[in-house]
């Protein structure tokens, strides 16, 4: 398959119903704990709790001990039946269903959704959350630039994606991944660090759990070669083959609206 290949078929159908990226979003770093234990602290009453966009569970299945109820959707197939897999004893209502279509409870204590929430339609979903609950609670992972590997990393990066005409800018994806705030009236803010390390194999695996690195639009020749180069430029930076830095967890808590800031009529 060629990059040409690769950049049409990223244009079609949901890369993240797929059991490979499915399974792939087990090597992605842990959300803080400490970022959990606050969206506790943050909710009162713990009756109804509601993560959108679920993926494999990783946030519901810690949070459910905690709730009477728990529902967790996702519009992938491929992701419920991972969270399904990993927490087959959860006290968890698994949903496959988009957020926007889904029938949600008429009142929720805490929303939770993570980087996903960016995949929504803004101005469908937020006026119904904002029917039902006075709390929504985003989630955002992203490893620190500091690490020595970085540059190296940052090379490989940028050179692939030119093969599909996308530039390497973790600035602007931040910025579009955060296009929700206007939806939300922000209550608070905090950011987590916790240090974090894993294999090299492993780290390469978490891309291949994103929309444009999934094994399935890449397929095996691009894959391979991708893979192959991210080994070369980050195993010199390993300790006995495991890479360690930095992962922030950044939590946003507030009420949703039923209109954007700037647009009420």
């Amino acid at each position: 398959m060629t990059a040409t290949e690769w950049k049409a078929r990223l244009a079609h159908g949901n890369a993240f119903d797929d059991a490979d990226v499915a399974r792939s979003y087990a090597h992605r770093p842990p959300y803080a704990p400490a970022a959990l234990a606050k969206l506790l602290d943050l909710t009162p009453h713990k009756d109804q709790l509601v993560d959108l966009g679920c993926g494999p569970g990783k946030v519901a299945a810690d949070l459910a001990p905690h709730f009477a109820h728990t529902l967790a959707l996702d519009p992938a197939a491929a992701m419920i039946a991972e969270a399904k897999r990993l927490h087959p004893a959860a006290n968890i209502t698994w949903l496959h269903a988009s957020a926007e279509d889904a029938a949600l409870p008429d009142h929720i204590d805490l929303v939770t959704a993570g980087t996903a929430l960016h995949w929504t339609q803004h101005d469908v979903l937020f006026p119904k959350l904002a029917a039902r609950t006075s709390l929504l609670a985003v989630l955002n992972i992203e490893n620190l630039p500091g690490a020595p590997w970085h540059d190296a990393y940052r090379a490989v990066m940028t050179t692939w994606l030119a093969r599909i005409d996308q530039v390497y800018d973790p600035v602007a994806f931040q910025k579009k991944t955060h296009a929700y705030e206007a939806w939300i009236d922000i209550a608070g803010r905090e950011t987590f660090i916790v240090p974090f390390s894993q294999p090299v194999e492993d780290f390469i695996d978490t891309l291949h759990s994103s929309a444009t690195f999934s094994r399935t639009r890449m397929r095996t020749a691009l894959a391979t070669a991708f893979d192959r180069d991210l080994h070369t430029a980050l195993t010199p930076h390993a300790n006995g083959g495991t890479l360690t830095f930095d992962t922030a967890t950044t939590l946003v808590w507030g009420a949703p609206r039923r209109y954007a800031q700037g647009t009420e009529t």
